[in-house]
């Protein structure tokens, strides 16, 4: 038995050897790897929204023409939808996403036409924002929409050399694929810390707010608001970081609050009460860094304290010394021009007589600044934050009548005011007024000024010291932006005038000054920091 089994096994180990085919005399065809060579470059890349990317890899299979080879760029990650941003072997394309903290992932494809063969290479793309400190504008190039531009210039920005000057136009159209709709009256950005970022930006018929960040749209209108106040006026924007942080809005003559210090609700609340709950109209309001804001009550002649979210405290008359320079409730025949902090703790105030019938400004009318007290809002137990200081006539100073726009500065005792071809410098101490620039005619006669104010951010400037040399300081609380607008070449300008730190006076050496142009009309501006 045990014979009988050796033979079986010799007989099947003898048949599977005869079934076994010899084929190492067969043909094989290796397939050629496609290669992707980056050349030793990083797979990972940093790029501002916006602006181009370019990468270059150099691709190819041997034995297959580069005419059998496609591409695919396609771009994912971040919650958006894979979009396809190029299909040639070496990527330049413009990056329109928002920027993020996280990478967006770039997935690249070659596929060999021929095989259907697909070699992939990934990348990490992290866009960042272009959108830094800088001055934004509001301009118009149809008088019906508005659009927002950035300047990043060694005069608006820290840490910006002079080449490095650069300006962003149409930012919100870009981002948001349409324009504002209205002529903007009114434009603000605000930032705190963790809390908050908002550009505001107001018509005469819209209220828009986006994320200064990366500007895309946070909401506008209705939803800015708690109770939809359905008219849109906009007449003033302000900012206290350091009295409560709080973003005021006067629209249709109302005074809107919004608090920064909460991450729960990012809405305007319902218009304030007067302490009294008397009606009123405000016209406009100014918000200093350390005091509560103040406003002109239009319908009433009269000055209101805005008290953080709580209410517009009435200022009480019967408080009054006997030899106050002016009671703040009864200015009935002014309208307000303009309102901004003044060296030593004081808001000027400034009040022109007004057309009884229009309520504008008479053309024919008195000019004063209305001085009051500006306290710290943690120190005012007296309540004399926006109590009367002084009234200064302004009426003996050249073309007072057809200023325009007013400014000061909060370190010195000067007011600049501009008519629409002049800037004027009054030094308050010696009570003179100086013309200190003058539109050129340079480039078209019919070039007006449109906006006037103090520079509040960052940057640098050049001035003349008092040797007569070449001196650079901060441009904050030194310098005037000036913008102007040609009706017939159809373009806006900005202009920056050094404020010297000597004398209080525009800058005479035209070398210093600064030139940005080519924008439609600027109807208002903002400090972006």
């Amino acid at each position: 038995m045990k014979t009988h089994k050796i033979i079986l096994f010799f007989t099947l180990i003898t048949s599977l050897f005869s079934c076994y085919e010899d084929k190492s005399s067969l043909n094989y065809t290796l397939i050629s790897p496609i290669n992707i060579d980056l050349e030793g470059a990083s797979t990972s890349y940093s790029v501002f929204a916006y602006d181009t990317l370019e990468i270059k890899p150099l691709v190819y299979r041997e034995g297959i023409d580069d005419l059998n080879l496609s591409y695919r760029w396609t771009i994912s990650g971040n919650y958006i939808t894979p979009t396809l941003l190029d299909t040639t072997m070496t990527l330049k394309a413009r990056i329109d996403l928002q920027p993020q903290v996280i990478a967006y992932k770039l997935l690249y494809e070659v596929i060999d036409n021929t095989t259907g063969i697909i070699q992939e290479q990934t990348f990490d793309v992290k866009v960042e924002t272009p959108f830094g400190s800088g001055l934004v504008i509001s301009e118009t190039e149809d008088n019906l929409t508005s659009d927002i531009s950035l300047i990043r210039a060694y005069n608006f920005s820290s840490g910006l050399k002079k080449d490095q000057d650069t300006t962003m136009r149409n930012i919100f159209s870009l981002v948001n694929k349409r324009k504002i709709g209205g002529v903007g009256t009114a434009i603000l950005s605000t930032t705190y810390g963790v809390y908050g970022r908002y550009m505001t930006i107001g018509t005469k018929t819209s209220v828009d707010r986006v994320d200064p960040f990366d500007y895309s749209y946070i909401d506008g209108n209705g939803e800015s608001f708690m109770i939809d106040p359905k008219n849109y006026n906009v007449t003033s924007l302000g900012f206290s970081s350091n009295a409560g942080c709080i973003e005021t809005i006067v629209i249709g003559g109302k005074l809107y609050t919004h608090y920064y210090q909460t991450q729960a609700i990012h809405k305007f609340s319902y218009h304030l009460l007067t302490s009294d709950m008397s009606d009123y109209r405000i016209s406009l309001s100014t918000q200093p860094v350390w005091a509560y804001g103040l406003c002109f009550d239009e319908m009433n002649g009269r000055f209101l304290e805005i008290n953080g979210t709580k209410y517009l405290r009435v200022i009480n008359s019967k408080k009054l010394p006997t030899d106050a320079a002016f009671d703040p409730n009864k200015l009935q025949k002014f309208t307000c021009r303009a309102m901004f902090s003044g060296g030593n703790m004081v808001t000027h105030n400034i009040l022109q007589e007004k057309d009884p019938a229009t309520g504008l400004p008479d053309p024919n009318g008195k000019v004063y600044c209305y001085d009051t007290k500006q306290m710290y809002y943690y120190d005012d137990s007296d309540l004399q934050n926006g109590m009367p200081i002084k009234v200064i006539d302004l009426n003996s100073f050249p073309e007072i009548n057809k200023a325009l726009f007013f400014s000061g500065t909060d370190n010195r005792e000067y007011i600049y005011y501009a008519t629409k071809d002049k800037v004027y410098t009054i030094n308050l101490t010696m009570n003179t007024a100086s013309v200190d620039y003058v539109v050129s005619q340079t480039e078209a006669p019919d070039e007006e000024i449109t906006s006037m104010a103090v520079w509040l951010g960052g940057g640098m400037m050049t001035f003349t010291d008092n040797r007569g040399e070449m001196k650079e300081t901060s441009s904050n609380n030194n310098m005037l932006v000036v913008t102007t607008y040609s009706p017939s070449l159809k373009e806006g300008f900005v202009k920056t005038l050094p404020i010297s730190i000597y004398t209080g006076r525009i800058e005479s050496n035209l070398q210093y000054h600064g030139l940005f142009r080519g924008f439609g009309k600027i109807t208002a501006t903002t400090t972006q920091k």
